[in-house]
């Protein structure tokens, strides 16, 4: 518990103005933070972590259709359980608003995937699907169909989780590439970047979870499976993957670590897989702690991280605090209370 909020008070007591910890504007990187944070609420009852969202919404609601993309969308996954709490107007108001935008205008693959879009003024992902549109986009999007009734969004979500299940998925390896290029026909550098296979494993989880029974959810299952067999195989003696899953000389990624450990942990606990695999999560918990400094900072998390080049590139990219290596870490220390 004294990690855990450790974890989410550097986020809401922090002034950071830098990008990777600057929680104060509506992107995929305060997102991923305040998630971490409601999980830390819901778990723990702590007022402090309900105010600070909900002040956090205040402030921040009228910026949520300034820049319609797939990243900045990951607001809402909190946003849409503050209006499961409070059924405050507005909050729903903005849910549905995007999730209509979604569901209709944002720009999709040759192939029917959501094109990855960034608020950054970039040009060079026409085509592309990335794994991490999944948490940003998808898990709203089936939660909301749950609470509201409206299935058009659950199968919004499920189609989606799909078609990246289906051109990022690598059999021999039993991992998720980091992207697919609809235009190249290919996965440019062909890395298995490691939060990528967070971002979907933890995803795919929750997608289920919401998401009922569907046509290809046997088949979505069985791929769950294997999956957690493959970050079993690819699992590090120290309990931790690399930023590179399947090559030794990548660093240890923690943000990686969290999102895979959750996932495992939350797809045991939902009966998606079996107990046994329950071992692998553990190894990765035991050693999480000891990456938490003393000012609450998660350590040996790489900072944010386009589709590079190759592999040396994914290797050389900067280690530094972040708000999603915050918010993995907290849900998954959540997992534990």
């Amino acid at each position: 518990m004294r990690e855990l909020e450790r974890v989410a008070d550097r986020m809401i007591y922090g002034t950071d103005s830098e990008w990777n910890m600057n929680i104060h504007h509506f992107d995929w990187v305060p997102g991923v933070g305040l998630y971490g944070i409601w999980r830390v609420y819901e778990v723990t009852g702590e007022e402090r972590y309900f105010r600070f969202l909900t002040d956090w919404t205040h402030t921040h609601l009228q910026e949520a259709c300034i820049q319609k993309t797939v990243n900045s969308t990951a607001p809402l996954l909190t946003i849409l359980e503050l209006y499961r709490k409070t059924g405050e107007e507005a909050y729903g108001k903005v849910c549905f608003d995007l999730a209509e935008y979604i569901r209709k205008d944002a720009p999709r693959t040759v192939d029917g995937g959501l094109e990855h879009t960034v608020t950054e003024d970039v040009d060079a992902l026409v085509n592309q699907m990335w794994a991490d549109t999944l948490f940003m986009v998808c898990i709203f999007m089936a939660r909301l169909g749950k609470l509201s009734g409206e299935r058009k969004y659950t199968e919004f979500a499920v189609n989606q989780l799909v078609l990246h299940q289906k051109y990022l998925w690598d059999e021999s390896a039993q991992l998720y590439y980091h992207g697919w290029n609809g235009s190249l026909r290919n996965h440019m550098s062909g890395i298995f970047w490691g939060r990528a296979n967070a971002w979907t494993i933890y995803s795919t989880v929750e997608i289920l979870a919401a998401a009922g029974d569907f046509p290809e959810r046997g088949e979505v299952l069985k791929r769950l499976e294997r999956h957690v067999q493959g970050l079993g195989r690819w699992q590090r003696e120290n309990g931790l993957f690399g930023t590179i899953l399947n090559d030794p000389g990548a660093y240890d990624e923690l943000s990686a670590c969290a999102g895979i450990a959750c996932g495992i942990r939350r797809a045991v606990a939902g009966g998606l897989i079996g107990s046994s695999y329950l071992e692998i999560a553990k190894r990765t918990e035991r050693v999480l702690p000891e990456y938490i400094d003393e000012q609450g900072n998660v350590l040996q998390v790489s900072t944010g991280t386009p589709i590079l080049a190759s592999a040396e590139d994914y290797k050389k990219v900067r280690l530094c605090p972040t708000l999603y290596g915050q918010g993995l870490t907290a849900l998954a220390l959540a997992e534990l209370v």
